[in-house]
């Protein structure tokens, strides 16, 4: 797992998004511990802003960047952009049995905590393979300008009340100073003053206590 943050705005992002994919795994998984009593209406919100985040995401990836990033490299990319595109349908195989399993959940969380754990396990491989191998090509493969039409164009099919308090939740100080300095300010207030504080109820409903990165 890569433990450096890069400097180019790219890379950042996504491992941004891998960051808060990782958290909601980890999150979802003490929810679902034997013992807990999970709230399952809570579990299953918190999980439908995660799959949302997860497919829109990969989407994008196999639809628009990773595309672009095929045709500037050309063959040297080939194998490792055919593996992401395999690893996304495994990840997307193993999320739907997990959210087939956490729709009938009742006071019994076995069988959804197993398929967590086989979510996770495919989850973890893809964003392991895609941060060694993929994600350091991003600066060879992509302008600054392309970044930004990257950015213009997600934003354009996820809203920012959704992804920014999401991507932002529990982040490092580093990071949130990073994405918070390029928001317009109206952006930012209702960043702070209501579209994050309704993220954390979700996260408080399934019983997560943890640790919140101020964006003051």
């Amino acid at each position: 797992m890569t433990t450096i943050t890069p400097t180019n705005p790219g890379w950042r992002i996504q491992l941004a998004i891998h960051r808060a994919v990782r958290r909601d795994v980890s999150r979802l998984a003490t929810a679902l511990a034997e013992g807990q009593e999970a709230p399952a209406a809570a579990v299953r919100a918190y999980w439908g802003v995660t799959a949302a985040q997860l497919h829109h995401h990969h989407e994008f990836e196999d639809t628009v960047v990773w595309p672009l990033m095929g045709e500037r490299l050309g063959a040297r990319v080939e194998t490792l952009l055919a593996r992401n595109g395999h690893e996304h349908q495994a990840m997307a195989a193993a999320m739907e049995e997990f959210d087939a399993v956490l729709s009938t959940m009742t006071a019994d969380t076995g069988a959804a905590s197993a398929a967590l754990g086989q979510m996770e396990v495919a989850i973890e491989t893809h964003l392991a393979h895609e941060e060694a191998d993929v994600l350091p090509l991003i600066p060879e493969a992509f302008t600054m300008d392309d970044i930004a039409f990257f950015q213009t164009e997600d934003a354009k099919t996820n809203a920012a009340n959704v992804f920014l308090p999401w991507m932002l939740d529990d982040a490092p100080e580093v990071d949130v100073a990073f994405f918070s300095v390029a928001m317009p300010e109206p952006v930012r207030e209702q960043l702070e003053s209501i579209w994050m504080p309704q993220w954390l109820q979700t996260v408080d409903a399934v019983r997560q206590v943890a640790s919140r990165t101020s964006i003051a």
